[in-house]
């Protein structure tokens, strides 16, 4: 009995152990932080991927802005898979009606100098309408984060092209960008650095005022950032691009340059306004095919041009250049050979220009704005230079449109729109045209 009452007591000493030690590890469970589940891979972040986030004006950008003009911003662009590039496409689908007064020689585009002067084909002609769908747009964005910066692919084209049928195609932008902390490095098919697209007027006319500098040209270009202050930079533009000397042609010479376009330019910006001024600097040239003559001159123009944003929704623009022998960077004369021609002593001789014009946007409402703009132009030949008197000498243009966005990705506009052509024989012709837009913006 001894031995039985001993081995009993063992045994509930072992069960009161075996007690003991499954309350203490329950005490240590409910003392113990919860298990945490195993964390997912984050999804990739598109903000992230492009890097730091561009400046973003603060100027209202109105229903009547060119479609796909303007830097998009990132929030609009998807990754492609796993490889750190990042793609936006925009679509624009425009279509224009218009009614002119009288025959112009530009039908699809508001062109002051292809209005018949006195004695000329038409002048008096009946007036007409047309049906255009050319300003539609097809635009593709890349960008992707590099050790070096940002790099921006961009691709974009419109139906203005020379080719047949309605909508012959063109192509406006096929560049590449580098933008880095202190600089920008473009590289590619673009807008000139002599043209300040940010001073464009709101036109829907696609051409606008005849004495924008407006010009498409391979080229290289560096911006660096030299001075900052708050949320304002200077930067000194400067870029070597295609010459494309426009001269008209006498015998068997043919145009050249001996070197490319050169510009140089300095800009201040903040995001509600800046201000540009940019130097051109051009080698015109011809040579005959038979006996090797050759002929030179030099040529140059400068240009200041200014925007800013007024008050909440209203925004003012204004340009103006002057030079000698850059007329093909003259909206309304640009190939019409005026970069330079003979004169009496077989010479060649660059032709003097210049041009100004201004813009001013009120928006009644954030859907809903008007448009008005004016350009003058004029050259100033020498008396000896052999040029076609029936060329333009001046011209004279003015827009006012009324433009809705009356839903996100679309805007319907009606524009007013005069211009005045004087040849070099001093005869005038004039000509309105009334203009209504339908505009459909897959991705703005």
């Amino acid at each position: 009995m001894r031995q039985q009452l001993q081995q009993q007591q063992q045994m509930m000493q072992k069960m009161q152990q075996r007690l003991d030690e499954l309350e203490s590890r329950e005490a240590q469970a409910k003392a113990a932080p919860p298990p945490t589940a195993p964390t997912a891979a984050p999804t990739p972040v598109i903000a992230s991927a492009t890097g730091p986030a561009p400046e973003e004006s603060r100027i209202h950008r109105p229903p009547s802005a060119l479609p796909a003009t303007a830097e998009p911003l990132p929030e609009g662009y998807v990754q492609l898979g796993d490889t750190g590039n990042l793609i936006k496409i925009d679509v624009v689908a425009q279509f224009d009606m218009m009614f002119d007064n009288k025959f112009m020689g530009a039908k699809d585009l508001f062109v002051p100098s292809s209005i018949p002067v006195q004695g000329q084909p038409f002048h008096d002609s009946d007036s007409r309408s047309n049906l255009s769908a050319k300003q539609s747009v097809f635009r593709l964005d890349f960008r992707r984060q590099t050790d070096y910066g940002l790099l921006k692919v961009v691709y974009k084209n419109n139906f203005f092209g020379s080719g047949s049928g309605d909508m012959p195609y063109n192509m406006q932008y096929l560049y590449g960008e580098l933008e880095a902390k202190d600089y920008s490095l473009i590289a590619g098919y673009y807008l000139s650095a002599f043209t300040d697209i940010d001073a464009f007027p709101n036109t829907l006319d696609y051409e606008g005022p005849n004495s924008f500098t407006f010009k498409y040209t391979p080229q290289v270009r560096y911006s660096p950032i030299v001075y900052r202050a708050g949320e304002g930079k200077l930067t000194i533009p400067m870029s070597i691009e295609k010459p494309n000397a426009d001269i008209a042609q006498i015998g068997d010479f043919e145009t050249y340059s001996r070197i490319p376009d050169l510009t140089l330019g300095l800009r201040w910006e903040t995001p509600d306004w800046h201000i540009q001024w940019a130097n051109l600097f051009r080698d015109l040239g011809v040579q005959s095919a038979i006996g090797d003559v050759q002929r030179n001159t030099d040529a140059y123009a400068t240009q200041l041009s200014f925007a800013a944003g007024l008050f909440d929704n209203d925004s003012v623009q204004a340009w103006a250049s002057y030079g000698s022998g850059y007329a093909n960077f003259l909206q309304d004369i640009s190939g019409f050979g005026l970069d330079a021609a003979f004169n009496a002593n077989a010479d060649l001789k660059a032709i003097d220009a210049g041009g100004w014009g201004l813009g001013y946007t009120h928006g009644w409402t954030d859907n809903v704005s008007s448009s008005a703009s004016y350009g003058y132009l004029r050259i100033d030949p020498d008396e000896d230079m052999l040029i076609d008197p029936t060329l333009p000498k001046s011209t004279r243009f003015a827009s006012l449109n009324l433009a809705w966005q009356f839903s996100e990705r679309a805007m319907l506009g009606a524009e007013y729109l005069w211009g005045k052509n004087t040849d070099l024989n001093d005869n005038d012709g004039e000509a309105q045209r009334l203009q209504v837009t339908l505009r459909y913006d897959l991705n703005p």
